[in-house]
C-alpha cells in the first residue's frame, strides 16, 4: 500500500506531497526536506511537513480518499475521528464540528458564520448548502486543520478550517478516467486531461457525474429509494508561468446538484416521556433517551428535488524575488439553492379539521370534516461573494521568518427565506385548518384550535412554497494579519496575529399577515430576489461592527530528526450578528433577540509528532484544553406569544473542553501496515449558562418557587431584558452534536502479482460516540461502529477495484433536528431523524495515461 495514511487526530501521510509551486523557495525547501512518505501541507500560509507544522491536522490526498472509499462529506467524518459533519433537508446545510464545538448556525441564515471555514483553493466558501462536491470536484487534498486558525485563515475559523486543493496542470500530457457501478442504480464518472500548451503555460481540465437512487426505502413511493441525487460539477486550471520568478494560476469550477428528500422519521407524540404536559393533549411535552432511525420512512412522493448551483473562479499570482515572494489570491463565487423537506413526514399528509367559517375560525372553531393535508418546506439561498488577499513573505532559509498581509471579503446575500407549501386540494376559500389528535382516533366533528403553520400557507401545488418574510444581509470584512517566527537551534518562536473588522447589515422584508390568513403570503421564483413591493413591510436595517484580535503563540522544539514537539496557545473569535428569520412583533421575536454578541476561545494545546524505529512506527498525540466564552447556541424565541417560531441564535454562557488525540501507524513490512487513531473531547456548559427557549417544556411554575419539569436538568434564575425568568440551566451538559469519544483502526496490505501488477487491499473499522440531540442533553443519537473495505488489482496505468461501505449494514441516525410542526401544539418540538447511509458496494475502474 503506497505510503503511511495518517489518520484524523493528527495528521495524515501520503504517497507524495501535494505538488507546490516549483518557483517558491518554500515548496523546494518543503519537498527537500520532506520524505516521500510524507505530504506538504499549507495551514500556515507557508509549505511545511505536516510531521513539522505545529497544529493538529489531517491531510488527504486524492489517493487517500479513493483507498479510503471516500466520495461524500459523510464518508470524510465516518472515517475522520474527532471531525463530525451532519446536513439535512437533501444534504444541505452541511455543519462541520471540530471536537465537539457545535456551530448554532441557524437553517436560513448564511450570515451566521461557521465554526469551521471551508475553503476551495483559498477561497472561503459562504454558502454551506453547494460545498458538498467531493464525488466530482478534481480534488487533489484535503487539510483539515484543528484548532482556532482565526490568526491567519481568518473567517469561521473559530474551531478550525477545512481546505480543499483542486489539482493543478502538470508540466506533461497526462489524464485519467475513472468509471464505478454500484448497488442502487450508482453510477458514476469522472476524468481529467493535463497538458502543457506551451512550456511556459499548462493547462488541466476535469468533470465528473454522478446519478444516485440512494438509500432508505419510502413507503409514500416503494419504488424509489430516498436520498437520491445526480450531480456534476467541470473543473478547470490554468498556470502560466512567464519567468522563473512569476506564476499565474487561474482556477474554477461550476456545479450543480438536484438531490431527493431526506430519510427521515419523526418520533411519534406517544413517545414523549418526560418534561412539563400539555393540556390540550395531555401528553408530555419532552423525550429522553436514545432517538433511533428506521430505514423506512414516509415521505411525500413525487416531492421536489433540491437543486443547489455554485460557481468559482480564483486567480492566484505569486511572485519570488531574493528570498521574498509576494502572494495576492482574488475570488468570486457565486451560489444558489432551492432546499425542500417534507414539513409533516407523512406520505399521507397531517391529519386536520375542517372548519368553513374563514377568519372566525381562530383561535378556535368548530371542524365538520377531517381531512389530511400535505407539507413541504423550502429555503431559498442566494449568495454572491468577492474576496482579495495580498501577502508579503520570506522563505524558511534564514532563522527569522515572517509574513504580513491584508484582507478584503465582501459577501452578499441578497435572498434567504423559509417558505411552506401546504396542499389545499379540496379546501373552499372559505376553509380554514385546525388541530386534531395526532395520536387517537379524531371525533368526525368538534372544536380544534386554528392551525397558524399550516393555514398561511395554504398552495395550490407543493411545488408553490409561499413565504410570510425573506431577509438580505451583507457582510463586509477587513482584516491585517501576520507571523513573527525566529528558530534558535531546535527551537523556533513564532507569533501570529489578525485584526479583523466586520460589519454586517441585514434587513428583513415580511407581508402583514397578523391573523395569519392564507392569501396573504407570497411565493419566490426561482432564487430571484422578490420585485419591489412583494414583500411591503420592511423592518429596520440592522447595522453592526464587530472588531477582534486574534493571536496565535507557538514554541516548537526539533528533538531528534524524527521526533517533533509543540505548544500553542491559539484564539478563534466568532462575530455576532442578527435574527432575521422573524420579524419583532406580538406573534415574532422580541426586540432584544434580533442581536447577538461574537463568541471567543482560547485554546492550549501541546503534542508531539514522531516516526521511530527507522520509521516504522509513526506515533503523534497531543492534549488540548478549550475555554469557550460567551458561546452562541440554536434556540428559540422567548416570547410566549410566537406564532411558528423559528430557530434563533443567542448567547447562552462559557463552555470548557478538556481532550486528547493519539494516532499510530505501525509499518511491518513493505506489504503489511495497520495503525488507528482516537479523539476524546468531553465539552460541558459551565455555570451559569442556560436555555430559556424551553421554558413551557422543562419549567413547572414561575420565580423562586420554579422546578424542573420531569427528567429535564436543574432551574436557575437569571436577569434578562425582560425581566428575571425561572429557566434551564445548561451546567454540566454538552453542546447539541458533541461527539465525546471517536476511533479509527484500519490495516492494509499490498502484495506483488505478476508483472507490474499488485494486489492491495485495505479495511477500516470506525466508531462514532452517541451525540446530544438538544441543549438540555435529554435526548441523543448517533452512536455506530461501521465498517468499510476495499480490494483493488492495479498497477502505475490500470485499477480495477471493488469496495464496500457499512459492510455490516448498521442502521444508525446521522442526525436529528427539532421544531414546531403543523398539527400540534407549538409546545412540542418534534426531533426528525436522519437515517445514516446503509450498506453501499461497487466496482470501480480506472486508467490513466
Amino acid at each position: 500500500m503506497a505510503g503511511l495514511i495518517l489518520v484524523a487526530g493528527m495528521s495524515s501521510g501520503a504517497a507524495s506531497a501535494r505538488a507546490g509551486d516549483p518557483t517558491d523557495p518554500d515548496t523546494a525547501q518543503a519537498q527537500q526536506a520532506t520524505p516521500s512518505d510524507e505530504i506538504v501541507v499549507t495551514a500556515r500560509r507557508r509549505e511545511e511537513s505536516v510531521q513539522t507544522v505545529p497544529i493538529a491536522i489531517t491531510a488527504l490526498t486524492a489517493a487517500d480518499l479513493a483507498e479510503r472509499n471516500i466520495t461524500s462529506l459523510s464518508d470524510l467524518t465516518n472515517s475522520t475521528p474527532g471531525v463530525a459533519i451532519t446536513t439535512i433537508s437533501g444534504g444541505t446545510l452541511t455543519n462541520i464540528y471540530i471536537r465537539g464545538q457545535a456551530p448554532a448556525n441557524t437553517t436560513n441564515d448564511l450570515n451566521v458564520e461557521a465554526n469551521v471555514g471551508v475553503f476551495i483553493d483559498d477561497i472561503y466558501q459562504t454558502s454551506r448548502n453547494t460545498i458538498d462536491l467531493l464525488s466530482v470536484l478534481d480534488v487533489g487534498q484535503i487539510e483539515i486543520a484543528k484548532g482556532p486558525q482565526s490568526a491567519l485563515f481568518g473567517r469561521s475559523t473559530f474551531a478550525g478550517a477545512m481546505s480543499i486543493s483542486t489539482r493543478r496542470p502538470s508540466d506533461q500530457l497526462e489524464g485519467n478516467v475513472q468509471a464505478t457501478v454500484g448497488v442502487d442504480q450508482d453510477y458514476r464518472i469522472r476524468g481529467s486531461v493535463s497538458a502543457p500548451i506551451t512550456d511556459r503555460l499548462a493547462v488541466r481540465v476535469a468533470g465528473g457525474y454522478v446519478t444516485y437512487d440512494g438509500f432508505g426505502e419510502n413507503s409514500g413511493d416503494p419504488g424509489d429509494n430516498l436520498n437520491g441525487t445526480k450531480k456534476y460539477a467541470f473543473t478547470g486550471s490554468l498556470v502560466f508561468r512567464p519567468t522563473a520568478e512569476f506564476t499565474a494560476r487561474l482556477s474554477g469550477f461550476v456545479s450543480h446538484s438536484e438531490t431527493e428528500l431526506s430519510s427521515v422519521t419523526p418520533l411519534a407524540l406517544g413517545a414523549f416521556n418526560c418534561g412539563s404536559v400539555n393540556a390540550a393533549t395531555g401528553l408530555r411535552t419532552m423525550y429522553c433517551g436514545e432517538l433511533n432511525a428506521n430505514k423506512v420512512s414516509s415521505t411525500t412522493a413525487n416531492a421536489p428535488n433540491t437543486v443547489a448551483d455554485a460557481r468559482q473562479i480564483a486567480l492566484n499570482l505569486n511572485w519570488v524575488h531574493n528570498g521574498v515572494s509576494v502572494t495576492s489570491i482574488t475570488g468570486f463565487t457565486e451560489a444558489e439553492n432551492r432546499t425542500y423537506n417534507d414539513y409533516d413526514m407523512t406520505a399521507g399528509g397531517t391529519l386536520f379539521g375542517v372548519c368553513t367559517l374563514g377568519a372566525a375560525c381562530a383561535p378556535s372553531g368548530a371542524y365538520s370534516r377531517l381531512t389530511r393535508v400535505n407539507l413541504l418546506s423550502s429555503n431559498r439561498e442566494r449568495v454572491r461573494t468577492f474576496s482579495q488577499e495580498l501577502r508579503l513573505q520570506s522563505d524558511t532559509r534564514s532563522p527569522f521568518q515572517w509574513i504580513f498581509g491584508g484582507s478584503y471579503f465582501n459577501s452578499r446575500i441578497p435572498l434567504a427565506g423559509l417558505g411552506i407549501a401546504a396542499d389545499r386540494t379540496g379546501l373552499a376559500a372559505n376553509e380554514r385548518l385546525v388541530q386534531v389528535s395526532q395520536i387517537t382516533t379524531p371525533a368526525a366533528t368538534g372544536v380544534g384550535a386554528y392551525d397558524y403553520t399550516a393555514n398561511p400557507f395554504l398552495s395550490s401545488s407543493l411545488s408553490n412554497s409561499l413565504y410570510s418574510s425573506y431577509s438580505a444581509a451583507s457582510t463586509e470584512t477587513m482584516s491585517v494579519f501576520g507571523s513573527l517566527a525566529y528558530r534558535l537551534g531546535s527551537v523556533r518562536v513564532t507569533a501570529e496575529g489578525r485584526y479583523n473588522i466586520d460589519r454586517k447589515r441585514a434587513q428583513l422584508y415580511s407581508v402583514s399577515n397578523p391573523l395569519s390568513q392564507p392569501g396573504v403570503n407570497q411565493s419566490i421564483d426561482g432564487t430571484s430576489v422578490p420585485a419591489a413591493g412583494a414583500f411591503p413591510v420592511a423592518s429596520t436595517p440592522f447595522a453592526r461592527t464587530f472588531e477582534s484580535f486574534t493571536p496565535r503563540f507557538t514554541v516548537d522544539f526539533q528533538a531528534t530528526d524524527q521526533i517533533f514537539f509543540y505548544a500553542t496557545a491559539a484564539k478563534g473569535v466568532r462575530s455576532g450578528g442578527f435574527n432575521t428569520a422573524n420579524p419583532v412583533s406580538a406573534t415574532g421575536i422580541l426586540a432584544d433577540e434580533v442581536a447577538y454578541d461574537e463568541e471567543t476561545n482560547w485554546t492550549y494545546e501541546a503534542g508531539v509528532k514522531s516516526h521511530l524505529f527507522n520509521r516504522a512506527l509513526l506515533f503523534n498525540a497531543s492534549v488540548f484544553h478549550v475555554d469557550w466564552t460567551n458561546a452562541q447556541v440554536s434556540a428559540f424565541t422567548l416570547n410566549p406569544t410566537a406564532v411558528n417560531p423559528t430557530r434563533i441564535v443567542r448567547n447562552a454562557g462559557d463552555i470548557k473542553t478538556t481532550g486528547a488525540e493519539a494516532q499510530a501507524e505501525v509499518t511491518l513490512s513493505d506489504y503489511f501496515k495497520f495503525g488507528g487513531s482516537v479523539v476524546y473531547s468531553d465539552p460541558k456548559f459551565q455555570a451559569g449558562a442556560y436555555d430559556g427557549s424551553i421554558i413551557t417544556q422543562c419549567v413547572i411554575g414561575t420565580g423562586a418557587s420554579a422546578t424542573a419539569a420531569p427528567g429535564c436538568p436543574d432551574v436557575i434564575l437569571v436577569t434578562t431584558p425582560t425581566g428575571t425568568r425561572a429557566v434551564t440551566s445548561l451546567e454540566g451538559k454538552r453542546p447539541q452534536r458533541a461527539v465525546k469519544l471517536s476511533w479509527n483502526v484500519h490495516a492494509g496490505v499490498e502484495v506483488p502479482l505478476s508483472g507490474d501488477w499488485r494486489l492491495a487491499a485495505r479495511g477500516d473499522v470506525s466508531y462514532t460516540g452517541d451525540a446530544p440531540y438538544n441543549l438540555p442533553n435529554t435526548a441523543y443519537f448517533g452512536e455506530r461502529t461501521l465498517t468499510s473495505g476495499r480490494i483493488a488489482i492495479e498497477n502505475d496505468r490500470y485499477s480495477v477495484a471493488l469496495w464496500a461501505n457499512n459492510i455490516f449494514d448498521v442502521t444508525y441516525a446521522v442526525n436529528a433536528i427539532g421544531q414546531p410542526r403543523a398539527g400540534v401544539p407549538f409546545a412540542f418540538s418534534v426531533p426528525e431523524i436522519y437515517l445514516g447511509e446503509g450498506r453501499r458496494v461497487g466496482l470501480t475502474v480506472g486508467a490513466k495515461f
